[in-house]
C-alpha cells in the first residue's frame, strides 16, 4: 500500500509544480512527465485533469492555508486578534506566492469551483472569524474582511522590496502594527 501512497504523493507534488507554472493550461502529459509516471497512471488515480487539479489544490489549501482564524477569533483583545491574523496570513501567503498568484489568476478567469476559489475562501474565512470575534457588537465585519483581504492580496500582486516571510522580526512587527492601526480606525 505504501507504494501506491508514494506514487500519489509524487503525482500531487508534480502537479503542484506544473499547475503553479501553467495553471489549468497544464497538460496531463506535462504532469505525468514531471511525476515520472505514465499518463495512464494519472487517469487511473484521478480520472480527469480537473479532478487532479481540485485534489491538488484542496490538498495544498488544507495544508498551507488552513486558516486559524476561528481559533484566533476567540481572542478577547481585538488588536492582538488582528495582529495574529495579519502576521499568520502574510507569512503563509508570502511563502506560497507562485501558487497564490496562479489561483488568483484562475479565479479571475472564472475557472475555479467554489471549494478551491482562494480569494473567496480567504474572504469567507475572514468574515466568519470576524463575525465570531465581534459577536453582539456593531462592527461592519464585511468591510473589515475586505480590508484584510486587500492587505493580503496586495502583498501577492503588488511588488514588494522583500517578501514578508524574509523580513526580520522588527520589520514584520512594524508593518503588522501599521496594518492593525488602519483596521482599528475602521471600528
Amino acid at each position: 500500500m505504501k507504494g501506491l501512497r508514494d506514487k500519489t504523493d509524487q503525482i500531487v507534488k508534480a502537479a503542484v509544480a506544473v499547475f503553479v507554472k501553467k495553471g489549468l493550461q497544464a497538460t496531463t502529459q506535462e504532469i505525468a512527465k514531471e511525476a515520472d509516471v505514465a499518463e495512464v497512471t494519472l487517469y487511473r488515480k484521478f480520472a480527469t485533469k480537473q479532478n487532479l487539479f481540485i485534489t491538488v489544490i484542496k490538498h495544498v489549501l488544507e495544508n498551507q492555508f488552513n486558516s486559524h482564524v476561528m481559533k484566533l477569533a476567540d481572542e478577547g483583545d481585538t488588536e492582538y486578534f488582528f495582529q495574529s491574523i495579519i502576521e499568520n496570513r502574510l507569512e503563509v501567503l508570502s511563502k506560497n506566492t507562485p501558487l497564490v498568484k496562479m489561483l488568483i489568476s484562475e479565479s479571475l478567469m472564472g475557472n475555479l469551483t467554489e471549494e478551491i476559489d482562494l480569494p473567496n475562501i480567504i474572504f469567507t474565512s475572514l468574515k466568519h472569524g470576524l463575525d465570531h470575534h465581534f459577536d453582539g457588537e456593531y462592527v461592519d465585519t464585511e468591510l473589515c474582511a475586505r480590508q484584510l483581504g486587500g492587505i493580503f492580496l496586495s502583498h501577492i500582486v503588488l511588488p514588494n522590496e522583500q517578501p514578508f516571510h524574509t523580513l526580520d522580526r522588527m520589520e514584520k512587527d512594524k508593518l503588522v502594527e501599521k496594518y492593525v492601526q488602519s483596521l482599528m480606525a475602521l471600528l
